[in-house]
Order: C-alpha cells, then sequence, then structure tokens
C-alpha cells in the first residue's frame, strides 16, 4: 500500500500524506491543510514559519512542510459549489491564510471518503460549523463556468475571453479584474489546472509522460513536468509511481 494517497473528485482533489517531498508548491485553488497527528508546520512565501493544526489558504499562496509529516490537503476548485464560500473565509482573517478549527472525528471521516456526495457534506459541515454564508454567484460567473466547462485541451484563455464578452461586452483586463476578485486566480492558471487535473486523472491507469503530456494539452513532457512540480512539489515520474502515489476517484453514488 502507498504511504501517500489521491483521491480525484468532481472539482476537487484530496491528498492523504505521510511522506511526501517539503519542497516549495502553490495550488491555483482554495486550499484545506489538516494535520493528522502533530501540529502543522510550515514555511510561507511572505510569512515565515507558522504552526497550526488547520489552515485555509486562497489560490497561488506558496508554502512548504518544513519537514515531511503526515497532513491531508483537499485542494478544491473554482468549478466546486462551495468554491466562493471558502474564497471569502480564507479571506476574512489574513492575507495569507484562515483558521480553521476541527473536531474530533473529521480527519476519520476524511479518511473513509468513498462518495463525491460524502465529501460535499463533510465540506459544508465544516462551513456551517465556522458560521460560513452562503453566497449566490453571478450570473456572468456561472456562464463563464460553464464556457470553461466546455473547453477542450486547446482552448485558450483568449479565446474564452473572446465568447464570454460577445455575451458580456467589456476588456479583456477589466473581465480579468471582475475573475480575480471573484475567484483569487486568473483565467489563464484556471485552464492550467484544468490540464494539469486532466493529467493526474491519467495517473489511476499509468501511461508514458509525454502521451500523459500530450492527452493532457502540455506541448511536451518537459512542460507537464514544470508545472507539476510547481503545483504539488512532486514530479511526473513521482506521482506515476504507485510506491509513493495511489490514485484513484471518488465515485458519483
Amino acid at each position: 500500500m502507498s504511504p501517500n494517497q489521491l483521491l480525484i473528485g468532481q472539482h476537487a482533489l484530496i491528498v492523504h500524506a505521510s511522506t511526501l517531498p517539503t519542497g516549495f508548491n502553490q495550488r491555483p485553488g482554495v486550499t484545506l491543510l489538516l494535520a493528522r497527528e502533530q501540529a502543522l508546520v510550515l514555511e510561507i512565501t511572505g510569512m515565515g514559519e507558522v504552526k497550526a493544526n488547520a489552515l485555509l489558504l486562497p489560490p497561488d499562496v506558496q508554502r512548504r512542510f518544513i519537514r515531511a509529516q503526515g497532513h491531508i490537503s483537499i485542494t478544491v476548485e473554482p468549478g466546486h459549489p462551495s468554491y466562493c464560500r471558502l474564497l471569502r473565509w480564507s479571506r476574512s482573517q489574513s492575507p495569507a491564510l484562515a483558521s480553521v478549527q476541527t473536531q474530533p472525528g473529521d480527519i476519520e471521516r476524511l479518511a473513509t471518503l468513498t462518495r463525491q456526495i460524502d465529501f460535499d457534506n463533510w465540506l459544508m459541515d465544516l462551513l456551517a460549523r465556522h458560521a460560513q454564508p452562503i453566497h449566490e454567484t453571478s450570473i456572468r460567473l456561472d456562464y463563464l463556468r460553464q464556457l470553461v466547462a466546455l473547453a477542450d485541451e486547446e482552448t485558450s484563455a483568449e479565446a474564452l475571453w473572446q465568447s464570454f464578452r460577445a455575451r458580456y461586452p467589456g476588456s479583456q483586463a477589466h473581465c480579468s479584474h471582475w475573475l480575480q476578485e471573484e475567484l483569487g486566480l486568473s483565467l489563464r492558471k484556471w485552464l492550467l489546472w484544468r490540464k494539469l487535473r486532466r493529467a493526474l486523472e491519467s495517473l489511476i491507469a499509468p501511461q508514458a509522460a509525454t502521451a500523459v503530456a500530450h492527452a493532457a494539452g502540455f506541448a511536451d513532457s518537459a512542460h507537464l513536468s514544470r508545472i507539476c512540480l510547481r503545483t504539488f512539489g512532486l514530479r511526473p515520474s513521482q506521482a506515476n509511481d504507485r510506491k509513493i502515489l495511489q490514485v484513484s476517484r471518488l465515485t458519483d453514488s
């Protein structure tokens, strides 16, 4: 059995880690970090060393673990219905992170998750316990999400913005600023994250790195390797090694 597990859900990735590398990485989604046994000890760019049992980080915060330690990392993507609530929570206490209070049983529930609905309910329980208000997304944002969901691996950010502005006129600079406020990341990074997600999904049935890169929309395996390392602190060859990481998917039912 691999010491590290990656669960791929709908608009969410859940990593159960024990021995993953400790290099710097950053995610374009909202990330919840939970300690398994000992408190998390991280170095966060711009803040120095931080110690906590649980943290919620907004997109693109660069961090690394001071030492390899057991933890759970949950990255929630912009397409998830709870994303905007989590983003506003992550921005509410600090420019870089928000403190999270966990309860006995939280880790155990996560450890036994196999269904998407169970994960979504776990997340909603956490938001409710912390009195995070329900956020109604705008029609504009819902439309952009639809465009992104329909985009293939060749679709560029410029092409998507062109389609978006055909319905909601405005300059691309104005649209980009609006999206940064709404989701905390650029459309280009969102699309790049989707490519990386497709590559990770391919690891469920391991194949050659070049084939994975091309199928996900990357120019070559070197491009995929750079993005994977920057995002997860892992090279694709490490992520594709069952002795290091076991990849599976949350079921729909």
